[in-house]
């Protein structure tokens, strides 16, 4: 199974979240390191490849959680709306 690591913009992003999607984001987070690698554990997520070695997927319809994944460790990089991520990925990658 997968471990996670949390990087200081995920959680100040997480921090910002309303208490609803903490919670909907915190469900996701936690089943994450079990499903990731099973397509059909994880199709209800909706994660998905954005690059090599670089994954989204979704908390709810508007919450998503950009992570990366290295080796055997998954690494929270950024949680928040599509524009969020968008700009995680121009920004950070």
């Amino acid at each position: 199974m997968m471990k996670l690591a949390v990087s200081p913009q995920f959680a100040r992003h997480y921090a910002a979240l309303s208490g609803a999607d903490q919670r909907l984001c915190s469900e996701a987070v936690e089943a994450l390191p079990g499903a990731f690698g099973h397509p059909h554990r994880h199709a209800g997520f909706g994660v998905r490849a954005l690059r090599r070695g670089v994954y989204e997927c979704r908390a709810s319809q508007a919450v998503r959680i950009g992570f990366t994944r290295h080796g055997d460790t998954l690494l929270l990089q950024t949680v928040g709306n599509y524009d969020c991520i968008r700009a995680w990925l121009r920004r950070a990658l």
